[in-house]
């Protein structure tokens, strides 16, 4: 048995109501279509299906690859790890909240799953996103931070980015009435100190972007 020490949490890329009507499996049986076909037909060409595990929007879970084996999923990151497929994420970001792109049911099956792996595979410390290993949206959310029931803010919904915009219309807004009653001196005083300030908050927010970006969030 291979050394198993992470999830990786994927999408299929497909609408919400892709095949609707159908079954789970015959779902997957097209996901391992695609994966299997030969290039030449428009496939990958794999062995077999790239994911362990899918979970269907009405949270019905089917397995993929056997845990066994090593799955196609991560480039270069496949043989420690388990691939567990959404359906759905078509059109998805990597900033997006997880319910913007699934269900409550594939939630709650998500989670059931994970706990199950990490029971049955001790070895489990780590469930990650697609997104934190290639230039993809995929899954369509921060899966560590979803994982640890962080809230899932974008850039605009940082609290010391708020901070620092309030703070900054206030400095514009009160500076310029105040540089506005005065003359002579005291004015040119007035305008070199409101822009500092403005110089300093933009240290601060630069300092928040960057450390965003970082995935300090």
């Amino acid at each position: 048995m291979r050394d198993i020490n992470e999830i990786v949490i994927h999408c299929t890329a497909t609408p919400n109501d892709w095949r609707d009507g159908e079954s789970t499996a015959s779902k997957v049986a097209e996901v391992k279509r695609w994966h299997t076909d030969p290039k030449d037909k428009g496939g990958r060409g794999w062995s077999d299906i790239g994911y362990h595990y899918l979970i269907d929007r009405d949270g019905t879970v089917a397995t993929g690859r056997p845990v066994e084996r090593a799955g196609a999923h991560v480039l270069g990151r496949n043989e420690g790890t388990i691939g567990v497929s959404l359906f759905g994420g078509i059109d998805s970001a990597a900033t997006d909240q997880f319910s913007d792109n699934y269900t409550p049911e594939q939630e709650r099956e998500l989670r059931r799953l994970i706990a199950s792996l990490k029971d049955r595979f001790p070895t489990i410390k780590t469930v990650s996103g697609h997104n934190q290993f290639a230039a993809k949206a995929c899954p369509g959310f921060n899966a560590p931070r979803w994982y640890a029931g962080k809230p899932e803010r974008g850039l605009t919904g940082s609290t010391t980015i708020q901070a620092v915009t309030a703070t900054g219309t206030s400095v514009v807004g009160l500076g310029g009435a105040a540089v506005g009653a005065l003359d002579g001196t005291a004015q040119t005083i007035a305008v070199v100190f409101i822009g500092i300030a403005i110089l300093g908050l933009g240290w601060i927010l630069r300092e928040r972007i960057r450390k965003f970006a970082a995935g300090d969030r």
